[in-house]
């Protein structure tokens, strides 16, 4: 079938650099959160060639020894470890204000009756617990949703 369009959300967590908490060295942070709207390909033969695209920011400080987790959940409840891990990235800090930015893609995933597909960022300290790291911002997550597999 021809390629649709279904659906394009944004969540911002913040849209400064000022600083707005620590991550906790546990996935427990919800930082991103985005129901992609699918339900105009249920019961369709597109409902099979669903792809989703997401893309994320999140702007840290810290210093060398520290490392970042950030991990990205399909259908879950907005708690982590409660929906399906689709891309996981440990990322190495450098000394001051880190930005991190990450592109994750989601082939076809189950269509849920619900017409929604709920997808959740975490974040959280993996390395050593000191000193902490700081969200400094911006925290951004995108998600833009489609179907098809033939432009004709």
């Amino acid at each position: 079938m021809a390629i649709q369009f279904l659906d394009s959300r944004t969540s911002e967590f913040s849209n400064t650099s000022t600083g707005v908490g620590t991550l906790p060295v546990t996935p427990s942070i919800l930082l991103g959160d985005i129901g992609l709207q699918v339900a105009a390909v249920l019961a369709t033969p597109n409902a099979a060639d669903v792809r989703v695209e997401l893309a994320g920011t999140i702007g840290v400080a810290g210093v060398a020894a520290n490392t970042v987790t950030i991990t990205i959940e399909r259908g879950g409840t907005g708690v982590s470890g409660s929906g399906v891990v689709i891309y996981t990235s440990v990322v190495d800090l450098y000394t001051g204000r880190n930005l991190i930015s990450f592109n994750a893609a989601d082939f076809h995933p189950p269509v849920p009756l619900t017409g929604e597909i709920r997808y959740s960022m975490y974040a959280f300290n993996s390395g050593t617990p000191e000193p902490v790291i700081t969200i400094t911002g911006p925290v951004v997550f995108n998600g833009v949703a489609q179907a098809g597999t033939t432009t004709s």
